[in-house]
Order: C-alpha cells, then sequence, then structure tokens
C-alpha cells in the first residue's frame, strides 16, 4: 500500500506554462501524517464508492494502470492537498522511477487545475519551501525537519478550480506569495511561519472565510493560520478555541513524504 501525507500551503505564487512540468508554485507548505493511502484496483474507488476523479484518472491513464482503491479520513477540497496525494498515491502503484511517477501525479494536478504545489511537498515531505514553480524531478526546494503537533478544525470546501483558474486572482496571488515567502525565509521560525501566513491570507482577501476562527484561537493565546486552499485552520495550542466552529483534530507534522507502507500501520 502506498501513503502520501496531506499537504497544508501557507502561502504560494502561482505560475502557469504551457509545458505543466514547468508549472507550479513558489511558496511553503507542510506535509502530517494522515492523508491518503492507495492500492490497486479496478476503475476509481474513493473510501469505498465508485467516483469520478478526473486528476486520478489522468494518471491510470498516462501508466495503463487498471484502477485503484484510495483512502482518506480526511475531507477532500477543504485545502489538504488530496487531489495530489491521490494522484501521488496512483501514479506510486507503478513500477517506474520515483521521481518520473511523482512528475506525472504533478502532470495530473496542474491539467486538471486541482493544485499547483502539493505534490512537490508530498514528495519531499516536512516544511517545505518551494523556490521555483516545477514539478518534483525540477523543483528547488528548501526543507525543514520540525517536530511538533498541531491542531486542525474543517469549516468547509474551496474549488481551487475556481481560484487558481482566475487570471486576475492569480496575479494578486503572485505578488503576495513572493513576498511572504522571501519574509518567511528571512526568519524561518514556526512563529514566522504563522505571521507570513496570515499576512498572505489578508492581503489576498482569503482570510475572509476563516477571520472568527483565527481571532479566537489568537484571543485565547494560540497561533492559527489558512489552509490554502481550503476553509481549514491549523493552530498551535488552539485545540479548545476550535471546538467552538467544529469538531477539531491533532496532527503531527510527518517528514519522509510519499512512501510504501503495511496496510494499516501508522505512517509516522
Amino acid at each position: 500500500m502506498i501513503f502520501a501525507p496531506a499537504s497544508i500551503t501557507c502561502i504560494f505564487c502561482p505560475e502557469v506554462s504551457e509545458d505543466p512540468l514547468n508549472s507550479g508554485s513558489i511558496g511553503v507548505g507542510f506535509t502530517i501524517n494522515m492523508g491518503v493511502y492507495a492500492e490497486r484496483g479496478n476503475g476509481i474507488e474513493v473510501n469505498d464508492e465508485k467516483r469520478d476523479f478526473p486528476t486520478v484518472e489522468y494518471v491510470l491513464r498516462k501508466l495503463g494502470l487498471p484502477g485503484v482503491k484510495i483512502y482518506s479520513d480526511l475531507p477532500f477540497g477543504c485545502g489538504f492537498g488530496l487531489s495530489g496525494a491521490s494522484a501521488l498515491t496512483t501514479a506510486f502503484l507503478a513500477d517506474y522511477p520515483a521521481v518520473e511517477l511523482a512528475d506525472i501525479a504533478h502532470e495530473a494536478e496542474v491539467v486538471n487545475l486541482t493544485g499547483l504545489g502539493d505534490v512537490v511537498t508530498q514528495t519531499f515531505g516536512g516544511i517545505v519551501v518551494r523556490k521555483n514553480a516545477r514539478c518534483p524531478s525540477r523543483a528547488v526546494v528548501e526543507k525543514y525537519t520540525w517536530k511538533c503537533e498541531l491542531d486542525f478544525v474543517v469549516l468547509g470546501e474551496i474549488k481551487t478550480k475556481s481560484v487558481i483558474g482566475d487570471e486576475v486572482k492569480r496575479q494578486k496571488m503572485s505578488k503576495a506569495g513572493k513576498k511572504w515567502t522571501k519574509e518567511f525565509m528571512r526568519r524561518p521560525t514556526l512563529d514566522n511561519l504563522f505571521k507570513c501566513s496570515n499576512s498572505f491570507a489578508r492581503e489576498t482577501g482569503l482570510m475572509d472565510f476563516v477571520s472568527d476562527v483565527i481571532e479566537a484561537v489568537e484571543s485565547c493565546g494560540g497561533k492559527a493560520a489558512m489552509a490554502m486552499l481550503g476553509k481549514t485552520v491549523f493552530t498551535l495550542n488552539g485545540f479548545e478555541a476550535l471546538k467552538e466552529f467544529g469538531e477539531p483534530f491533532r496532527a503531527r507534522i510527518d517528514c519522509c513524504g510519499v512512501r510504501r507502507v503495511e496496510s494499516g500501520s501508522d505512517p509516522v
């Protein structure tokens, strides 16, 4: 069975070209010890239900695989990079060099406008700064292996295509994404990650989706920021405050990236 960790994007600057392998995003994100598991199947099943999944279909066609069974206890469309994780785990069911498989998963995301940087982050694992907007084999990254637990709450979905498919929104995010990625790199600490993430979300207008949650956590002495792109908030020392808005859960930062695991085992 293949496991790919969920990817939480904090800051991103989208760049799309005619070549999907030269498209992606500059930015900062991290992976956690929850995500997507996949094994071979027929057709596409997600949590035991047949469904259309164009990003995964692209990978299956490209690699000549008959199908895949995907499992995840995280919600799709809420900022966990699960389309990228699904494409990546599906690709890794094939017997080709890992870097080629990661590139195919990235290509599938770009072509279907379901993500621009998650596959790079999920390939490397940990806290990942993407210094260029490219596929995994061409990516220039800086990686940090911080060990900590974070708390999360999910409020709902944001369709990635509705944001990265809009040229005006992309331009706005591009300017803010470069600025706050550079600011994080000047002082790569957990405190500064929250600060830069919130500044990016505020400048792009995305903060409006979750501002009440972030204010509630901060008023209780915790730190909070928004997962891109979803109505999801991640926090440090914010578990109790999150209960007002939903059912919070806790996860650890995962520093290993996509890999093969034993069925039913903890990936970390």
